[in-house]
């Protein structure tokens, strides 16, 4: 797997929601309301947009990597996120996905719907976005923090496995985004935290895309 599609796996998950103090586990019902609850408002503001900064400590560099950007996402499956520390763009318009690098005028290109493990992972994401059947692909774990919530997803299946061990979330009362903290495999972690969170019907982002002319373009996962 590719290190901008390891991002962009990222990017999608760090926007599902998002800090406080004591913590009190939900019941099951109390889970399954609240659960219920993200899916309605997610389904009623499909569209959502938010500024972000990023902290990820890995083992192979002794000082943090600091990263900013912004993203947008529109349910079910389009999104675009703009990098700014170490510029790039990724698109997707719900069929093809582009990542482009500035720098190096390069650029990746993905056509969903060639490869099942690239699907899977896309529709799993997304779920985490909007919460439609996210017990599918997590095992969710909810607890009342402060004014907030926490929340823990755990991913089920081996392809997401690859690509995160844990993620914990935290949502503010209303459910907005706020904060998560992902465990990545070989012990590197990401904690982003998220401002000028903003829902909508309809997102005013632009998800169709073409890299400029002159770009290398590749793809990762063949013609």
């Amino acid at each position: 797997m590719s290190r901008s599609f390891l991002r962009l796996s990222l990017s999608l998950l760090l926007a599902v929601a998002a800090v406080s103090s004591a913590q009190q586990p939900l019941g099951a019902e109390e889970e399954k309301a609240l659960i219920s609850k993200l899916q309605q408002q997610r389904a009623q503001m499909p569209a959502i947009t938010a500024n972000f900064t990023e902290e990820k400590v890995t083992r192979l560099l002794t000082k943090p990597v600091i990263g900013n950007g912004t993203i947008a996402f529109q349910a079910p499956n389009k999104f675009r996120e703009l990098a700014g520390n170490n510029p790039s763009t990724t698109v997707c318009d719900g069929k093809v996905l582009w990542i482009y690098y500035p720098n190096f005028k390069e650029a990746e290109k993905y056509t969903l719907g060639q490869k099942q493990f690239f699907d899977e992972s896309i529709a799993a994401l997304t779920a985490g976005l909007n919460f439609q059947n996210v017990e599918k692909f997590f095992r969710v774990a909810a607890a009342k923090e402060g004014n907030g919530y926490r929340v823990s997803l755990t991913p089920r299946t081996g392809g997401l496995k690859r690509i995160l061990t844990a993620l914990t979330v935290w949502l503010d009362e209303d459910g907005m985004i706020q904060k998560t903290d992902a465990a990545l495999p070989k012990g590197d972690r990401v904690t982003t935290v998220y401002k000028n969170v903003k829902v909508a019907k309809e997102s005013d982002a632009k998800f169709e895309y073409a890299p400029p002319a002159g770009t290398n373009v590749s793809t990762p996962l063949g013609k």
